[in-house]
């Protein structure tokens, strides 16, 4: 544990930008119900651009699938009493999203923990109607959208506290749309002077992150991470530029590396266990620094893997998975397609199921319904679709969201998991 703790306040320290101010507070972010650090990628660079240094900027990664609450309490704890220490701070502000929101929550009931945190935001989770005099409600932002489907009438208005009733913004979204991201800035240091922001002309990123099984974020130790430049008309590996080679830490980091700005990336994640599945991540493009990119590898034997469904292992098939990064997939609202076939309609995403992840390939009969996988139809935040992806030398399969446009090769789904990564 201790090792891992120190890595989550090393990472941030990797890059530094060059006009913030060390004098505001350390902010640590706090994910929600099977999320991971990556849900504050939008909120990092937002901060870093006005005027945070990005070394007082923490993602805290817990188990909140299966995690004991104590221990994980615990764990967000000694982080900030470690960032206390290292930056000489007073306090830190927390912001807590969904099921992290209960996790800060039950921390602030601490008056000894309490004196620690300056501001909490609390995003897109449960209201509270009792305030704690040794943390009044003056000192919280209460973020919450009439689209969130997840937190419902669960959310809302609480007295006292500064309020922001978003209408569009679905239950990701509210910890990372733009209206959202200004509501916290501004909260956080309402008299502190942002810098002078100049246009973005870097040819270069940096960019780092972790490895980490989906749900519990029990770091993927000594994995392989190979970052290949792939042509953008068919997701093929450039052979003209060299590949970036890496291995991850003990607590799932690596990097960070320099990437060229704008240029679409494979990253393939190799676990140490050879037995296990290669996922290749793609993405469109890297526009700015992010230390939070984060590869999940699929568990096995454990309530996550029976949620997750048995994945075809066949070698004329992909199978594909589709992540939005910055909100859900919601039917009659956004369009998403793999091949020309809608995977994004009110009855396969429907508002109320929130699908962040989508997982698309055939169930077993040869045939595309483009009907719900069964395994999927009732697991939180995750879909999935029947269809088949052939696979095969020169197949490419092309995804369409909201405009952008991202071109995988066809590899069979018994070499590796193909996942789209698209915001």
């Amino acid at each position: 544990m201790k090792k891992i703790l120190l890595s989550l306040l090393i990472l941030p320290s990797l890059l530094v930008n060059a006009q913030c101010d060390p004098a505001l507070r350390p902010v640590i972010f706090v994910h929600g119900f099977l999320a991971s650090g990556d849900t504050w990628s939008n909120a990092t660079h937002f901060l870093s651009q006005a005027g945070y240094c990005r070394d007082r900027l923490f993602a805290f990664d817990w188990n909140s699938v299966s995690g004991n609450g104590k221990t994980n309490e615990l764990s967000l704890i000694q982080l900030i009493d470690r960032i206390l220490i290292s930056t000489g701070a007073q306090q830190v502000d927390l912001i807590g999203h969904s099921a992290g929101g209960g996790l800060v929550r039950g921390l602030l009931k601490d008056s000894a923990q309490a004196k620690k945190v300056g501001r909490y935001v609390h995003i897109g989770s449960r209201k509270w109607t009792t305030p704690y005099a040794w943390f009044p409600n003056e000192r919280c932002m209460n973020i919450f959208s009439s689209g969130d489907r997840v937190a419902g009438m669960g959310a809302g208005p609480i007295e006292g506290a500064v309020n922001v009733a978003l209408s569009e913004e679905d239950h990701y979204q509210v910890a990372t749309s733009s209206r959202a991201l200004t509501a916290i800035s501004d909260f956080l240091n309402k008299d502190h002077k942002k810098p002078a922001l100049k246009k973005n002309e870097e040819k270069h990123v940096d960019i780092s992150g972790r490895a980490v099984l989906l749900g519990d974020n029990a770091p993927i130790k000594d994995a392989s991470i190979t970052i290949y430049a792939i042509d953008k008309q068919n997701g093929l590996r450039r052979k003209n530029i060299s590949a970036v080679i890496l291995r991850s830490t003990e607590s799932g980091h690596w990097g960070p590396v320099k990437l060229t700005r704008g240029m679409p990336y494979e990253i393939e994640l190799v676990p140490s266990d050879t037995s296990k599945k290669k996922i290749s991540y793609f993405f469109g493009a890297f526009l700015h620094d992010d230390p939070l990119v984060y590869l999940r590898g699929f568990p096995e034997g454990s309530r996550m893997s029976a949620l997750l469904g048995k994945i075809p292992q066949e070698q004329d098939q992909s199978a594909l998975v589709i992540y939005s990064a910055a909100g859900a997939m919601i039917g009659g609202r956004d369009s998403v397609t793999v091949n020309g076939v809608d995977i994004c309609s009110p009855k396969l995403t429907p508002a109320s199921r929130t699908v962040i992840t989508s997982f698309i390939f055939d169930d077993g009969d040869g045939v595309s319904s483009g009907q719900v996988l069964k395994q999927y139809a009732s697991a939180p935040f995750i879909g999935g679709v029947d269809q088949l992806l052939p696979a095969g030398k020169g197949q490419v399969h092309r995804i369409y969201y909201n405009g952008q446009i991202l071109h995988i090769p066809g590899v069979p789904s018994s070499d590796r998991i193909l996942l789209a990564v698209l915001k």
